[in-house]
C-alpha cells in the first residue's frame, strides 16, 4: 500500500495481493497513514508490524485502546501511532436520558466477537456472567449497570462526554469518533455537536 500511494510499482505478489507491476497515476501530495481495523492482539500485532496505526471499533474504552497500543508494541517504523476509535454516543443535558439512549448501542458486546474489547476491562467476567443470564442482547444492554455503561460508551451531559473523550484521547486515542445512538441518528447530531470544545 505504502508503495503505490507514493507512486512506486507494486510488488511482486503474494497470497493474498497481487498487484505486481501497478502503479497508480495519480497520487497525493502528503501520503496518508495506512491504518488496520483490526479487534484482536494478533491481528494487532501484524497491524505493529506494517500499518501505521489501528481503527479500533466499538466499543473502545480506554482500557482497550491501552492494550491494543501494547500489542502494536509502538509500531517500529512509526514514532506514533495512529489510533482512531469508534463509539456509541448520547449526549443530554440530562444524564440519565442519555444513558437510557445508549444502551440501545451496546446490544452486541456481550457477545463472544467483542471479547477482545471486553477482556482489558475489570469488569469483563461480571459482564459476560451477565449476558449469560439475560434472555437476549436487549435484555442485556437495558439491564446492565450504569458504571458500564458509562465506561463503555460516550454518554452523559456534554461536560460528561467531554471527559469520557479526553480519557480515550489520554489512553491513545488520536480521533475519537461518536456514533449517533437513539430514534433518528442524524437528529442526534446536533446532540453531539454539543460535546465539541467552543470556537471563539
Amino acid at each position: 500500500m505504502r508503495l503505490l500511494i507514493r507512486g512506486e510499482p507494486g510488488p511482486a505478489g503474494g497470497r493474498y495481493v497481487r498487484c505486481e507491476g501497478v502503479l497508480l497515476t495519480e497520487t497525493p501530495d502528503v501520503v496518508p497513514p495506512v491504518i488496520l481495523g483490526v479487534r484482536g492482539p494478533k491481528s494487532q500485532a501484524a497491524a505493529g508490524e506494517v500499518a501505521d496505526g489501528l481503527l479500533l471499533a466499538e466499543p473502545a474504552a480506554p482500557a482497550y485502546i491501552s492494550s491494543s497500543l501494547q500489542h502494536m508494541n509502538g509500531a517500529p517504523h512509526t514514532s506514533s501511532p495512529e489510533v482512531v476509535t469508534y463509539d456509541a454516543a448520547a449526549v443530554d443535558d440530562d444524564e440519565d436520558t442519555a444513558l437510557a439512549r445508549v444502551r440501545d448501542g451496546l446490544t452486541a458486546i456481550g457477545e463472544p466477537a467483542w471479547a477482545a474489547h471486553i477482556d482489558p476491562l475489570p469488569f469483563a467476567t461480571q459482564l459476560r456472567e451477565h449476558r449469560a443470564a439475560c434472555a437476549d442482547a436487549r435484555q442485556f444492554a437495558q439491564t446492565m449497570p450504569t458504571d458500564w455503561v458509562r465506561r463503555l460508551s460516550i454518554v452523559g451531559t456534554p461536560a460528561q462526554a467531554r471527559e469520557a473523550i479526553k480519557a480515550r484521547h489520554a489512553a491513545g486515542a488520536t480521533s475519537v469518533v461518536l456514533t449517533p445512538v437513539g430514534p433518528g441518528p442524524l437528529a442526534s447530531l446536533d446532540s453531539l455537536a454539543r460535546v465539541l470544545d467552543p470556537r471563539p
